[in-house]
């Protein structure tokens, strides 16, 4: 196993298809020789400041035979009162096959960033269920300054 971004444990391989996942402020977009758009982290990030507007998974996908599903749930992490873990709110995306690339927006929930650890459940396939768990990705909103 080894350590990547967002203190999520992966295996040195791919997870289901999918690799160079991580936290960030922003994505660059690029092509690449097929004239696809490639996504990359900008800005990448573990921490985040209580005033960011969005917050952004962003991962490649290894090549595949069918388009894919990826879901990510937001959730304010338990602790400071809060018994478990509070869903905040999902969001998905679907890539066809030719897409290696893509990224997940997390906007600002509507009463906004509370200072705290925060949780990505992320997902494979159009239904989120125990069984379609890749992982998880951890962050912290700090105060504003």
């Amino acid at each position: 196993m080894e350590r990547v971004k967002g203190s999520w444990l992966v295996p040195k391989k791919a997870v289901l298809g999918l690799s160079g996942l991580g936290l960030a402020h922003g994505y660059k977009e690029s092509k690449d020789a097929f004239q696809t758009d490639r996504y990359k982290p900008d800005k990448p990030a573990t921490a985040f400041q209580a005033d960011v507007e969005s917050i952004f998974m962003v991962f490649d996908v290894l090549p595949r035979e069918n388009p894919v599903h990826i879901q990510g749930q937001l959730f304010l992490a338990k602790g400071a009162g809060r018994p478990s873990d509070k869903l905040l709110y999902e969001e998905g995306v679907y890539l066809q096959t030719s897409q290696d690339s893509g990224f997940i927006e997390f906007s600002r929930p509507k009463e906004g960033w509370t200072p705290g650890e925060y949780k990505v459940k992320i997902h494979l396939g159009e239904k989120v269920t125990a069984a379609s768990q890749l992982g998880t990705l951890r962050f912290q909103i700090v105060p504003a300054k």
